[in-house]
């Protein structure tokens, strides 16, 4: 089958994913496809709820010096976290053109997670990479990058996305 990015305001985004139970080769097959659609949208994560399935699957991938670094994560879980890290611009597939400051999100994070062949690991990082797994793992419990802003950022938002979907109508 074959999935699209679902964007703001499609209610699957809001839902809660649930745990894998068993790695099969659907779940293979759907990590596949997730990867190659966030490779098509230059994306550099992509959680299963973006394309509308409701399982804690996530992909991610840094790109770093242009090599691909794939993480492939099975029901992902923040085990620990701490610091807060720098303000940064964040942005989103299922958000398409829209960016803001985020200023929550942990600086040191470990993540637990099942790879592909069923192994339990852990990721501990205080790098950007924390960022895209909180960013990622937010997803799977149904929470968009853009509930983290402030009030007034929010409505600054809901307004700026009107006039960006006027647009995208107007380019159709």
């Amino acid at each position: 089958m074959e999935h699209k990015i679902r964007v703001y305001s499609d209610s699957v985004l809001r839902r809660k994913a649930e745990a894998v139970k068993k790695i099969d080769d659907e779940i293979i097959s759907l990590l596949n496809e997730m990867k190659d659609i966030m490779y098509t949208h230059n994306g550099i994560g992509l959680a299963a709820e973006q394309i509308g399935v409701l399982k804690k699957l996530v992909v991610i991938d840094l790109r770093k010096d242009g090599n691909n670094d794939l993480i492939q994560l099975i029901n992902p879980e923040i085990i620990e976290s701490e610091g807060i890290y720098e303000e940064h611009e964040e942005g989103c597939l299922s958000v398409p053109g829209y960016y803001d400051v985020i200023k929550n999100r942990k600086k040191g994070v470990k993540v637990k997670y099942i790879d592909i062949d069923g192994n339990e690991r852990t990721i501990e990082t205080d790098d950007f990479l924390s960022v895209v797994l909180q960013h990622e793992i937010d997803h799977l419990n149904g929470i968009l990058f853009v509930d983290r802003l402030s009030p007034v950022k929010k409505a600054f938002f809901r307004k700026e996305w009107r006039k960006l979907q006027k647009e995208r109508k107007t380019a159709e």
